[in-house]
């Protein structure tokens, strides 16, 4: 997996998932408060209408106690009970005066009350019927719904014999009026009621289901639920009822033996809910897009920058040191970018250096050689020319091979220049690590040189401004390394022309301090096709030049730890600029004797 893919996953996982969670979690949160409104509501109706049919039958048992328990219908029951006529017609006359009544007091609320005596007779009746007839059935399928029959004991107030029974015939109206009944949560809710002892539906809003057993309503056929809910006083169940998701409340009455249901409609109070909820997801989701396609061209920049890197890694893997990198920024990537470009320069440095070190080698290898093969013979060869030129000056040789000879001796020198060089390229004795000061050795060289300033009139302008300048070291090393340098400024010079010679301290890598010495001349510079060159033993600018003073400058102060580097110039043909770097000796101490400050040449006389 690419690393793209690796953040974009990451980023899916930790960041957009979560917020998609946010918002199914809102959504699904939303809806469960709507089951949870929608419960609550529906079971305070129940509770309410239960409360309601609770005091209205507790009233209405009161009216039975007035038709029941008083003097006349207990005569008319004890009369019935013994068989004398003349005594049953006189406590009918009695009770039917006074239960006409009571009758017109309560009789409003009671479609009929029959009372029956121990043997199960009636004897008496009042309300739908004759007096003596049997009222119409109320359990009918026409009478159903309307009417809820209820018996009552009655029995003598001192010995509780029983002595018969009064059966009333209640309007349901009486205990379950229209605007108790109709009361509902939303436009969708209805309230129902349920018979427990006839496991009949009492009561519902379609009449279709009125007088049906309870499991038409809440069976496989209906609300298919488990018909144990009913079990408990009170409680709650979900259901779905023609595609509407329903929850519905129930109460359990003892007396009479009613289950009071209320049910309200989720769908009906959830779709606002859902709508913003859907909205608000939509919103979730576009924002974690919109995130995301952000990440998206964000992890695109900075995988770009890294697949570069990565290619260019590739091509130095395949021996390419020089791939295409992209530009260096100031955040991570950039500076890794930055790094791996310093590092490919220090590579390319190293194999430079190790070139250098083979070349190195080889010229050891020669030199050794060299010193007994061809140092033996020059010097032979130079003693004879030295031989002929005395010869020349006493008379005894002829005047015009002087010429010739002074000819010979001079490329002999150069040979013998060759040749030192040669076996100073091949040394291989580190400089011995003692104190030495760089301004001292810079004073020694350039004294040294005094005559050469003067045969070509340089003027020199020396600016030892370094506050500090002690190196670990050897200073005849150094010494002769700054003599090659100016040396090299002097024949590189006009007649006349100008040298430059200053000191400072600057910073270095991992925070170290370097001094540093600029030489500078007003010479024609070194052109850009030669600046890789100059630092080559044996390439040369000058006719006469053997090729080793800037080669032996550079290995002297690598060994020292430093460097020599040529200035880049900007203008062609605007001289030739030398920076030596050499590390202080931060612990070493300060070593007496150095020179410091400004000089020119009436200072080197």
């Amino acid at each position: 997996m690419s690393l793209r893919r690796k953040f974009l996953t990451l980023f899916s996982v930790f960041g957009v998932l979560p917020v998609v969670g946010l918002g199914v979690y809102g959504y699904l949160g939303s809806m469960e408060s709507v089951r949870d409104l929608v419960q609550e509501r529906t079971a305070a109706i129940a509770d309410q209408l239960s409360g309601e049919i609770q005091s209205r039958y507790a009233l209405l048992k009161s009216d039975l106690i007035l038709l029941g328990e008083n003097a006349e219908t207990l005569s008319l029951l004890q009369a019935s009970a013994i068989g004398d006529s003349a005594e049953l017609a006189a406590a009918r006359a009695s009770a039917d005066t006074y239960l006409h009544q009571v009758w017109g007091v309560v009789g409003s609320s009671f479609r009929s009350v029959t009372l029956r005596n121990s043997n199960g007779v009636r004897v008496f009746g009042i309300g739908d019927g004759p007096l003596g007839g049997e009222p119409s059935d109320p359990s009918s399928t026409t009478e159903f719904g309307r009417f809820y029959t209820v018996r009552e004991p009655v029995d003598d107030p001192i010995t509780s014999e029983r002595y018969g029974t009064l059966e009333a015939v209640l309007r349901l109206q009486a205990l379950l009026p229209e605007e108790a009944i109709a009361a509902s949560f939303g436009a969708r809710g209805y309230s129902a009621v349920l018979d427990r002892e006839t496991r009949l539906v009492l009561h519902h809003p379609s009449r279709s289901f009125r007088g049906q057993p309870v499991t038409t309503l809440t069976g496989p056929d209906g609300w298919n639920l488990d018909q144990a809910f009913l079990s408990t006083n009170r409680g709650s169940a979900s259901f779905e009822e023609d595609g509407d998701r329903r929850i519905a409340s129930f109460t359990n009455l003892a007396d009479p033996a009613w289950t009071v249901l209320a049910t309200g409609s989720v769908d009906e109070f959830s779709a606002p809910f859902a709508r913003a909820q859907v909205l608000d997801l939509v919103l979730f989701l576009a924002v974690a897009l919109s995130v995301w396609l952000g990440y998206l061209i964000m992890a695109g920049r900075l995988t770009r920058s890294l697949t570069a890197l990565t290619d260019a890694a590739d091509q130095v893997a395949r021996g390419d040191l020089d791939p295409a990198l992209p530009t260096p920024g100031t955040d991570e990537v950039g500076k890794l970018t930055g790094a791996f470009g310093l590092m490919l320069q220090r590579i390319r440095e190293m194999l430079k250096r190790v070139r250098e070190n083979r070349h190195m080698a080889a010229v050891g290898s020669f030199a050794s050689q060299l010193s007994h093969e061809i140092r033996n013979p020059l010097t032979s060869v130079k003693l004879n020319l030295q031989s002929l030129q005395r010869g020349v000056e006493a008379g005894e040789v002829h005047e015009s091979h002087s010429e010739s000879v002074q000819i010979c001796l001079k490329e002999v020198k150069r040979l013998e220049g060759v040749v030192k060089g040669v076996l100073s390229l091949a040394r291989v004795t580190p400089p011995r690590p003692d104190p030495c000061s760089v301004h001292a050795a810079l004073d020694s060289a350039l004294r040294a040189l005094t005559p050469q300033f003067e045969a070509r009139g340089v003027h020199r302008e020396v600016d030892l401004g370094a506050d500090s300048d002690t190196v670990i070291g050897e200073a005849e090393r150094l010494e002769g390394a700054f003599m090659n340098l100016l040396l090299n400024a002097i024949e590189a010079l006009p007649d006349g022309g100008r040298l430059t010679v200053t000191t400072e301290v600057v910073g270095g890598p991992a925070s170290e301090s370097l001094v540093r010495v600029r030489i500078e001349d007003e010479g024609p510079g070194i052109p850009v096709e030669e600046r890789e060159k100059i630092f080559e033993p044996f390439f040369s600018t000058k006719e006469s030049g053997t090729g080793f003073g800037l080669a032996l400058a550079q290995q002297t102060m690598e060994e020292h730890g430093g460097r020599l580097a040529l200035e880049d110039s900007i203008d062609a043909g605007s001289g030739a600029v030398f920076l030596v770097d050499l590390p202080l000796a931060s612990d070493a101490p300060e070593v007496d004797g150095r020179r410091q400050g400004s000089f020119s040449e009436p200072d080197y006389p």
